[in-house]
C-alpha cells in the first residue's frame, strides 16, 4: 500500500476498502466509486508532480484487471459502468498540462487501454 500522507490518508483508506469490496458485482455500483476515488487521488497524487502518476496509473491498471476478471466470469459492463469509464478515461487522456502530465506515453497507453477495453 502506497503512503499518501496525512492529506491522502483517508482515500488510501477507502482505495484498500474498495479493493477488498466485490468489485466483480454491478449491482454494488462499485466500478463508480472506484473512479470517484481515483478522481480523487488523482488531484492528491498528481499535483506532487511526476512522482505521483505512476502509482495512480497502477491503481488505474488494478481496475482494468479486476475489469478483466469480471468479464473473464461473464459479468459484462453494465451501459452505465461502459460509460463512466469512457468518460474518465477521455478526461484524463486531455489532461495534458502540468501538474497531471498525462501526455506521458506511459500515461496514454494505460488510459487508451482502459477506454479499448470498455468499448467492447
Amino acid at each position: 500500500m502506497f503512503n499518501f500522507g496525512s492529506n491522502g490518508g483517508t482515500v488510501q483508506v477507502e482505495m484498500a476498502q474498495l479493493k477488498a469490496a466485490p468489485v466483480l458485482n454491478p449491482n454494488y455500483g462499485m466500478v463508480i466509486k472506484y473512479l470517484d476515488c481515483l478522481n480523487r487521488l488523482a488531484d492528491y497524487l498528481l499535483s506532487r508532480g511526476a512522482t505521483g502518476l505512476a502509482p495512480w496509473l497502477m491503481e488505474v491498471q488494478w481496475l482494468l484487471t479486476s475489469l478483466q476478471k469480471r468479464t473473464y466470469h461473464r459479468m459484462p459492463l453494465t451501459p452505465v459502468e461502459r460509460s463512466s469509464i469512457i468518460s474518465f478515461a477521455s478526461y484524463w487522456r486531455r489532461r495534458t498540462e502540468a501538474p497531471y502530465l498525462m501526455g506521458r506515453p506511459e500515461a496514454q497507453l494505460v488510459l487508451i487501454a482502459l477506454t479499448e477495453f470498455a468499448m467492447h
